[in-house]
């Protein structure tokens, strides 16, 4: 089993605020890539460019902690562009880290077959 962390993040971009969320995203981006330890952040978009899907990997539990340490400061940002859906996990995660998670609009997946090189 790898220790990455990989989670995905599900919404839609609120209405007239397309400009404010190209803004918002190049923030974050700009941010994630910074921090050490992430393996991968991508940011996916619709063909009717509502539709945003965020793909996150990160070398380790340690790594996705000090990401989500920025959600106090870019939490309240990327929720005034997006309505978030869904949230879904794809690692094993510790019990206090899954706790980070949890909510109404999270999935948590539970690996049963594969690899990661």
């Amino acid at each position: 089993m790898s220790e990455q962390i990989t989670w995905t993040v599900e919404g839609q971009i609120k209405d007239g605020k397309y400009d404010q969320f190209l803004e918002v995203m190049q923030q974050l981006i700009t941010s994630a890539k910074s921090e050490a330890g992430t393996v991968m952040y991508e940011w996916t978009i619709s063909e009717n460019s509502r539709s945003v899907h965020i793909y996150e990997r990160y070398q380790n539990e340690a790594a996705a902690k000090l990401h989500l340490q920025g959600w106090g400061e870019s939490g309240p940002l990327f929720l005034s562009v997006v309505d978030m859906q869904r949230v879904t996990v794809y690692s094993q995660l510790s019990e206090e880290f899954a706790k980070a998670f949890a909510g109404p609009s999270t999935v948590f997946m539970k690996l049963i077959g594969g690899f990661v090189n």
